[in-house]
């Protein structure tokens, strides 16, 4: 008889991956009994350098301006610049979609999102949120206050999950994926759609496993598994980013998956294909949103969750699109002010709780407009199309 949520434990929800084990650790005992913990944020060896005044930001300047940063001590400087002025709000939401579709493969990962069913009710808002908790530890840095009370804000939001479903965060490589998912999306993208890029600056590779350890430190998981540090043998290289990202997609999910598991990993992830499509797509277009975060997920993930495939032509477009927006970014100057921050503290004067039904409304006030729109094409064409044999009648 399967236990009720409240009867399980850890060790319902782990998984043997003895055989296949991620980067940065050398075997289980040594992540069970002497993990590599995380280290503390290092010393400053100067004032972080400003990015230039707006008149001097010319050509492809994000590029020198990286150049002269330590991404040794200054990573989070580089992470606010590479996210800021290069990211944007529609690829953070299909990143979004991604990363969390790849976590509810896991038994843990569907339980809690599952359980929250915040994901299914007000998706707009649980994205707006997450998107807002991000944005504030790259903006602010890992290591700054704001971080921190936002970090432990996170800590209590998983209490109030683990209290109900106890287990469900006893596993430090699922968060750490969440954090190497919105590390490594771009660069996945970019290496899926054939980019002439490939790959992110050499100090945005080297940050990222400093901004991200730095950030898994001060996220805990439960007291059923010693309320350790989310942080414990996260990746230190950008070869290590890279890795775990691609063995997270390489667990063989299918040896500990039942039923129960995997209902709840299709209804998730049909939740969060549905957010996205309906915050950027209008009702006759949201199946092409739906292709579009088809087309991001690899096909065993597509294959796990039930959620199907892209159609093989609509598959094509997109890739080719992305490709020509990337390679178009890439070749075009670079921005002279960092639009997405200018987004990130827009959103924040947003009742995010009213978001779902704002944007439900808002979506059908233009499916109404277009419907009439297309209604006068319509008429117009028919009453056309009567004179026209009017005429040649008489």
């Amino acid at each position: 008889m399967t236990p009720s949520l409240l009867e399980r434990d850890k060790l319902y929800y782990k998984l043997d991956i003895t055989d296949s084990l991620p980067p940065g650790t050398d075997s289980i005992e040594q992540f069970e009994l002497s993990p590599r913990q995380p280290r503390p944020p290092p010393r400053p060896k100067r004032p972080v350098p400003e990015w230039p005044p707006e008149a001097e930001r010319k050509g492809k300047w994000i590029w020198t301006y990286l150049d002269k940063l330590d991404p040794d001590t200054e990573y989070d400087q580089i992470i606010k610049t590479a996210i800021f002025f290069m990211a944007n709000s529609f690829a953070f939401s299909a990143g979004y979609a991604s990363t969390f579709i790849h976590l509810v493969q896991t038994p843990a990962g569907a339980a809690a999102v599952h359980h929250t069913a915040k994901a299914y009710r007000r998706g707009h808002q649980r994205f707006f949120e997450t998107q807002d908790y991000f944005l504030d530890w790259m903006w602010y840095g890992s290591g700054s206050d704001i971080s921190r009370r936002r970090l432990e804000s996170v800590n209590k939001i998983h209490a109030s999950v683990w209290k109900n479903v106890p287990g469900a965060y006893s596993h430090p490589w699922e968060g750490e994926m969440a954090i190497i998912g919105a590390a490594y999306f771009e660069t996945y993208l970019r290496k899926l759609v054939g980019a002439r890029r490939t790959e992110p600056h050499p100090n945005v590779q080297r940050a990222w496993p400093e901004w991200g350890e730095r950030v898994c430190a001060q996220l805990r998981t439960e007291p059923l598994d010693g309320s350790r540090s989310f942080g414990v043998n996260f990746p230190r290289t950008w070869e290590e980013v890279e890795g775990f990202y691609l063995w997270f997609q390489r667990i063989p999910m299918e040896r500990y998956t039942d039923d129960e598991t995997r209902r709840k990993a299709h209804d998730a992830s049909e939740a969060f294909i549905r957010q996205f499509s309906v915050m950027w797509f209008p009702r006759r277009l949201q199946w092409f949103g739906r292709q579009v975060v088809l087309t991001v997920i690899p096909a065993p993930i597509r294959e796990h969750n039930e959620i199907g495939h892209p159609n093989p032509v609509t598959e094509t477009l997109i890739k080719f699109a992305i490709k020509v927006y990337l390679d178009m970014k890439d070749a075009l100057p670079d921005p002279v002010r960092p639009d997405f921050s200018d987004e990130y503290h827009a959103a924040k004067g947003v009742n995010w709780k009213k978001t779902d039904i704002q944007t439900e409304a808002e979506w059908q006030r233009r499916d109404q407009i277009t419907n009439a729109i297309l209604l006068t094409i319509v008429l117009a064409g028919g009453m056309w199309a009567l004179w026209q044999v009017r005429i040649f009648s008489i």
